[in-house]
Parts: C-alpha cells; structure tokens; sequence
C-alpha cells in the first residue's frame, strides 16, 4: 500500500500548510489554479444543463443559453491560459495578461450572477425546473466571480514568485537599438524623402 501511495504524484506542496504557502507562493498559486478548474468543470455541466433547459422549455430565453454556453468556453480558455501562464510562459507579459483575464472574468460572473438571479426569480411560478437550472447557474456564477476575484488578487500580489527575473525585453534591445544608413524624413520640412532603395 505505501508503494502504491508513493507512485502518486500530488501537486507540488500537498498537503497544503500556510507555511508552505509562504514559502512559496507558485505552490498557492497552483492550489488556487486547481481548485478554479474543478469549480470550472461544475460551471460546465451546469452549463449546458441551463441551455438545455432555456432552450427546449417553453417559457425559457434563449440569451440565457447563449450566456451559459458562452461563459463555459471562457472558462475552459482561462483555466487552459492560466496553466500556460503560470507554469511554461511565466513571462510578466503573459503574468500581467492572466492578472487582467481574471479579473474580467471575475467581473462577468458577477454581472451573469445578478441576471441568472432574476431568471430564477423570474421561473418561480411557472417552471420548477428552469427555476433550479437557472438559480444553479446563478450559483456557480457568484461561486467563480469570488474565486477569480481572489485568484487574479493572488496571482497580482505573488507575480514576482511565478516570473522570478524572467524578462519580456528582447536580449538586443528591440527595433529602437538599430540604427539606420538612411537619413530620417521630417514632413515638415519640405523636403522629398530620401532614397530607401540602395
């Protein structure tokens, strides 16, 4: 039995302490990532259980199938991009992406939560089922608006512990380091611009 248990790998840092938290903070990170994708795999069922039951019933709307659905596929983007961000890029351009991604996301499922909300309340009398496929859906959407809300807080806070001296800046200096043979053109001096052939 312990040779079984030593084979499986956990995620770096399990069981998770808040000592090793502080330690370090990619292992906070990771956890946060982890638990923001299972919450992610609820949301998609749910998902498509809410523009399943708004399309087919009868007093159901079908904006509110298009936003579920449409808030799946953006869930399964951020939770692939913050995997690339946080463990292969780790660069502060893909950091600082992720950080803007997060909170974007976290402020549209707040707005989709207060919608969903009216969609329950909305379903109350007339369709049990709507009423509990909406309310599921308002659920999760405040459950996600929180986590990403934290997890781009997080991600913001710890950027340095993910990017540690990783550079953007290209190793030459970029276009603005090369020099030119050609004179520099000033349209207001009214002369032709110069001869770029050679």
């Amino acid at each position: 039995m312990d040779k079984c248990k030593s084979s499986i790998k956990c995620v770096d840092g399990c069981p998770p302490s808040m000592a090793r938290y502080k330690e370090d903070p990619a292992v906070l990170l990771q956890h946060i990532w982890l638990l923001s994708v299972v919450i992610a795999f609820a949301d998609v069922i749910t998902s498509l259980s809410v523009a399943s039951g708004n399309d087919s019933l009868r007093h159901g709307s079908k904006g509110a199938g298009f936003a579920a659905i449409w808030s799946m596929f953006m869930v399964i983007g951020i939770s692939v991009y913050a995997y690339y961000a946080l463990t292969k890029w780790c660069t502060p351009f893909a950091i600082g992406y992720l950080i803007g991604a997060l909170l974007m996301m976290s402020q549209m499922f707040l707005t989709l939560f207060c919608v969903f909300v009216g969609l329950a309340r909305a379903a109350e009398d007339t369709d049990d089922q709507l009423n509990s496929d909406n309310g599921a859906m308002a659920f999760f959407s405040f459950v996600l608006f929180v986590v990403y809300g934290v997890f781009g807080g997080l991600v913001f806070k710890h950027r340095g512990a993910v990017t540690k001296g990783v550079s953007d800046a290209p190793p030459s200096g970029g276009l603005a380091s090369q020099t030119s043979n050609v004179g520099t053109f000033d349209p207001t001096d009214g002369q032709p611009a110069p001869d770029t052939q050679a």
